[in-house]
């Protein structure tokens, strides 16, 4: 057991050695020195359970479960310490609810909110809650720059995300009408789950074009009409640099 445990944490240390560049199958078994058959059982293992996400063109990253084990794994990496300086301007330009959200597998993360002083507050999220990828602006955000349409494929897919959205009582669909818009305008628009509330959120992308996180704005349908909503779309892709700069300083990013 001990062994496996230590071989499996090999694995993890090469893979965020390489950070958003990720590694092939054959980069691992040089990177650890490990056979080819236990290199394979080790990634079979880890990526089941999304400690490795499986990526494109054969090359594994880490992946966001083990940022999901609690918020003092979250802290100490300074995940939270580092991004709140950003959305706190942010929630103070805009007055709204801002969300910072990673990708576990086929769910999603909020790994940090922060409220603006509008008095009708949108909080339907708070810092640890899973959600379906793809349910929720900030979670859509993640989504739909995935990058190809395999991979939301597979995502939408899993059974985990099948029973997470069921849960909220999103279906299939909808949640692809939502990435179709996406991809064509560069940003969500979204109804939220409550009544009379909507999400708007912008990708937080990776050197290599992956997404690194989601930030988004939560608030009344209202204040995400023309011309507020350029002004707040403004505020975001302002902000995006600064996140994107921050979170490839984090160990996990």
């Amino acid at each position: 057991m001990e062994q496996t445990f230590g071989r499996a944490s090999a694995v993890l240390d090469v893979l965020a050695e390489a950070r958003d560049s990720g590694l092939r199958f054959t980069d691992i078994v040089q990177a650890t020195s490990f056979s080819k058959a236990t290199v394979h059982r080790l990634l079979a293992g880890l990526t089941a359970h999304d400690f490795v996400e499986a990526g494109e063109e054969g090359r594994f990253f880490l992946g966001f479960r083990l940022a999901a084990w609690g918020g003092a794994a979250r802290d100490r990496h300074g995940i939270v310490e580092r991004t709140v300086p950003v959305l706190r301007t942010l929630a103070e330009r805009t007055g709204d609810t801002v969300y910072l959200s990673v990708q576990v597998g086929a769910l999603s993360l909020c790994v940090a909110r922060q409220e603006g002083t509008f008095p009708i507050r949108a909080l339907p999220l708070k810092p640890g809650d899973l959600n379906a990828l793809g349910v929720g602006s900030g979670s859509l955000g993640l989504l739909a720059f995935l990058g190809s349409d395999e991979e939301i494929d597979r995502v939408l897919a899993d059974p985990e995300n099948i029973q997470a959205r069921q849960r909220r009582g999103v279906d299939e669909g909808t949640i692809r009408r939502h990435v179709a818009a996406a991809r064509e305008s560069g940003y969500v628009l979204a109804g939220g789950l409550t009544p009379g509330m909507s999400g708007l959120s912008l990708p937080v992308l990776s050197r290599a074009g992956r997404p690194l996180a989601a930030v988004s704005i939560a608030t009344t349908s209202d204040r995400l009409l023309q011309p507020r909503l350029a002004e707040v779309l403004g505020f975001l892709r302002v902000a995006v640099p600064d996140l994107g700069y921050t979170l490839g300083e984090v160990p996990y990013f």
